[in-house]
């Protein structure tokens, strides 16, 4: 593989993980993240057109970039992304429009890193119904029904009151002055600090919540799989077919 190529990976998994830290962290990922990553692809495809004496490096390389801009923006607008996310696979397409070596969706390295993190999205849910189930813990106290109280197994976890921070999301309500679940999250920016408050002055000790996994960190671990690993949902296809 070549030099150049094999800086480029290198620098993209350093991004993803700065990008990743951040919005675990703060929930937000900064501009000059996906800013950087479409930057250096660019020149490189400036960089190759120059040296190959044809347009085709610059050609595929905003292509695909254009290709992934109208993903997310479908994506987005779907309610099914996030903006920050949707702008990574835009640096990510521009940065490594394909890689040698392995099979990608449609020959399109950004597509099979968005096809793997589905993947890894799609899995989530199972290791947090095996973590409850370990513990053989469930949301009993819940005035709710079984199914409800099954979907939030597999979204969230018992958490202590006193650890609920931004890095969750409550998946309770009062109804009624009795405590039921509620799935749909709702309000993202509400005041966790006085939420915590009201459960403490309730005597509460615990309640359900969701850890809210930003999906910038299934692009992450996806992108390192589809570069040592190929494209997981094309490989189970070929399976089955």
């Amino acid at each position: 593989m070549d030099l150049l190529i094999i800086l480029k990976i290198v620098f993209g998994g350093i991004v993803l993980f700065h990008a990743s830290y951040l919005d675990i962290k703060k929930r937000e990922i900064e501009e000059w993240h996906w800013i950087i990553l479409a930057i250096l692809g660019f020149i490189h495809a400036i960089y190759l057109s120059f040296a190959f004496q044809s347009f085709r490096p610059l050609l595929i390389t905003g292509a695909v970039f254009l290709l992934m801009f109208g993903l997310a923006l479908l994506l987005f607008y779907l309610g099914l992304f996030g903006g920050g996310d949707g702008k990574i696979l835009m640096g990510i397409g521009a940065l490594l429009p394909s890689l040698p070596g392995k099979e990608y969706a449609f020959g399109l390295f950004p597509m099979s890193v968005f096809d793997n993190a589905l993947i890894i999205s799609i899995f989530l849910p199972i290791f947090i119904l095996i973590y409850n189930l370990s513990r053989k813990d469930s949301p009993k106290e819940y005035d709710s029904g079984k199914i409800k109280k099954i979907l939030a197994m597999l979204v969230g976890y018992r958490l202590e009151t006193e650890k609920l921070s931004e890095k969750f999301y409550p998946l309770e309500e009062f109804k009624e002055g009795k405590r039921r679940i509620k799935l749909f999250i709702g309000d993202l920016d509400f005041d966790i600090n006085k939420y915590k408050k009201e459960l403490k002055d309730k005597g509460i000790e615990t309640l359900w919540a969701t850890p809210g996994l930003p999906f910038i960190v299934p692009i992450t671990f996806g992108y390192f799989i589809a570069i040592f690993f190929g494209d997981i949902m094309l490989k189970l296809v070929m399976i089955f077919i």
